[in-house]
Formats: C-alpha cells, sequence, structure tokens
C-alpha cells in the first residue's frame, strides 16, 4: 500500500487480500474505488503481460513545453565540459531555475540517465549563475 494524501495504491498478488483490504478502509473511511491504475502522481503506468511500466512521458513532455525547450532538437549529451569559472551575476529568473530543476529531480525518476546532469545543476540553487 503506498498512501500519497489522499491518494491510496494498493497491490499484491492475492486478489483476495486485496478485496478484503479496499472493503474494510470503505466501511472505515468511504473511499471511491478508481480499479485499474493508469496514472499516479505524474507517472503513469502501463499493465503489460509480465508487470508493469512507469512512464513519465507526458509530465517530460508539460516539462519541455512549460520552459519552451519543445521545439528545440534533441542532444545526445545534454551537459557540457564541466567549467570551475561561472559568471557572478546571478540568473534574473532564478525562480524559473529552481522549478526548472525541481521538475528534472522528479522526472529522473524514471529517467536515471539524466540524474549526473540534474545533480550538478542543483549545485547552483542557491544563487543560480
Amino acid at each position: 500500500m503506498a498512501v500519497y494524501v489522499d491518494d491510496i495504491i494498493i497491490t499484491g498478488n492475492n486478489p483476495t487480500d486485496i478485496t478484503a483490504l479496499k472493503t474494510c478502509l470503505d466501511d472505515k473511511f468511504k473511499i471511491k474505488d478508481l480499479e485499474e491504475l493508469s496514472y499516479f502522481l505524474g507517472m503513469e503506468i502501463i499493465k503489460v503481460s509480465n508487470g508493469l511500466i512507469l512512464t513519465q512521458r507526458k509530465f517530460a513532455l508539460d516539462l519541455l513545453k512549460e520552459f519552451h525547450c519543445d521545439s528545440l532538437s534533441a542532444t545526445c549529451c545534454p551537459l557540457g565540459p564541466l567549467s570551475k569559472a561561472f559568471p557572478t551575476d546571478t540568473l534574473v529568473y532564478a525562480f524559473a531555475y529552481r522549478r526548472l530543476v525541481d521538475k528534472l529531480n522528479y522526472l529522473s525518476n524514471t529517467r536515471p540517465d539524466i540524474a549526473f546532469a540534474v545533480q550538478y545543476l542543483g549545485q547552483f540553487l542557491q544563487a543560480p549563475t
């Protein structure tokens, strides 16, 4: 069972136990059963024959649109050579930078390939330059 605010996911190998738990919760709290899980906290859940696929495709596309990057071409290395020399002026859009890094951090749940770049960008949250 996973609980987030007022959303609950119940999963397991025994359908009888799951049904009993849902019945018990409904008796106490009057829950609404939405049946098969398809979307939860920005993650799309796709059921396949041998398990589940977690994807954040919609979240990633919305992120690209929000920061006007949806029309840019892809790159094989999103983080260029690391440099120690940075400008001293802070970014005008520091709030937007923090919001972007926050969303990229959440996206790394299903995209571990961007984790290093996001961690690197996260070092500059206090004073983005």
